[in-house]
């Protein structure tokens, strides 16, 4: 049997300049699939497409994004179904992590992760949706982390974010599956580094699987069952929307 193949899919990528983002870009060209990667550092996002492209066959164009703007993310889409001829895949992996106490943490601070970390996704996964429905066919990989389904120190609204990113992801693979659209939620571990997320969302897309996916497969049973404490506090890094 032949090796399913990625090669000639158009993907759409948020957060790309860094982390997460940036490596499953790398990861769907590797498997021969063209990107379109936005993040709101431009300079980063354009030399990582620049990158991208000098050592691999496949398109790679970078683009300025402010996810949190409905028009703008808007546009970023019609232009990459421009650009690429078609779109078949977008991957919300933008987001944020302040961490520390939660009565310590400023209401700006909570809104950010809120705006990037939620409310963008559900604008992505909105405006991805009313295109793949149009077309009757195409998936969307929100990603999420194994803070979204237990809970975790130092992390509250982080957290919070993340349980409605997983349960925007298990609602919408129900109701929007007959009408050809997949959606994915990939879950990844504290301990998961960036190339192995990123490998989870290119074999979910190779092989169509919706629902929530855990990276390292137990990595969510690993987190409900890990105690509280400062290990997994000093764990928690500052993060840029990327």
């Amino acid at each position: 049997m032949s090796r399913k193949t990625l090669a000639g899919k158009r993907i759409a990528i948020t957060g790309g300049a860094h982390g997460i983002g940036r490596e499953t870009a790398l990861a769907f060209l590797t498997e021969g699939a063209d990107v379109v990667i936005g993040d709101v550092d431009v300079g980063a996002v354009r030399a990582v497409a620049d990158q991208l492209t000098r050592t691999h066959a496949g398109t790679a164009i970078g683009l300025a994004l402010d996810v949190t703007d409905s028009a703008r993310f808007g546009s970023f889409l019609t232009f990459a179904e421009r650009k690429l001829g078609g779109l078949d895949v977008v991957v919300n992996a933008a987001d944020v992590m302040p961490s520390g106490p939660f009565l310590a943490e400023s209401e700006a601070e909570s809104d950010l992760q809120i705006d990037i970390n939620l409310r963008a996704v559900i604008i992505g996964t909105r405006l991805a949706a009313e295109r793949f429905v149009s077309q009757g066919y195409g998936q969307i990989v929100n990603i999420g982390t194994a803070a979204g389904v237990p809970a975790a120190l130092g992390v509250a609204v982080y957290c919070a974010t993340k349980h409605g990113v997983v349960g925007l992801g298990a609602a919408l693979d129900l109701e929007l599956a007959d009408k050809g659209v997949t959606v994915s939620t990939v879950s990844s571990g504290s301990l998961a580094d960036p190339e192995a997320v990123a490998d989870a969302v290119v074999d979910c897309v190779l092989h169509q699987r919706g629902g929530l996916i855990s990276v390292p497969p137990a990595s969510a049973l690993r987190a409900a069952l890990r105690p509280p404490g400062g290990m997994l506090r000093r764990m928690f890094t500052r993060d840029g929307q990327h």
